[in-house]
């Protein structure tokens, strides 16, 4: 599946609607409760399928997790399907984007996350015991 070609659809889109039917996704509407002025958001998580989107209050797909290893309930997600480069290492993953020349930001002492600039979106590897556990596509704020 194309994630990222999904980043900054509406919840209503076509393509949106289709993967949360398919994959039985259920849409929960998270306002702010305690009036503290935070932006209402809409979660959909595919917890069998190893991935959860992230709507703004807008409506529109701003953030893809994506559980490489199981976590918070999540199955890992197939690897074939995430359509992003992953990297088994933080070494590995600053290699590639040293390599393609993608400017990033990392974690300062630790080596347990990495962030790629991709253009209108980002990539946001997440590593746990030097090994691959979570990668996050987030669009560009405006």
């Amino acid at each position: 599946m194309d994630f990222e070609s999904l980043l900054g659809r509406q919840l209503k889109d076509d393509e949106v609607v289709e993967v949360l039917e398919v994959q039985d996704m259920q849409v929960v509407y998270d306002f702010d409760r305690t009036h503290e002025n935070l932006e209402d958001v809409y979660w959909a998580a595919a917890q069998a399928s190893g991935f959860q989107f992230r709507f703004d209050q807008d409506q529109k797909l701003d953030v893809v997790f994506l559980y490489i290893a199981a976590s918070e309930g999540f199955r890992p997600i197939a690897r074939d399907e995430v359509g992003i480069p992953l990297y088994e290492s933080f070494d590995e993953a600053k290699q590639g984007f040293m390599r393609e020349g993608i400017s990033f930001r990392e974690s300062p002492g630790e080596k347990w996350w990495i962030k790629g600039d991709f253009g209108s979106n980002t990539r946001h590897y997440e590593f746990q015991d030097d090994a691959l556990f979570r990668v996050t596509l987030s669009m560009k704020a405006a």
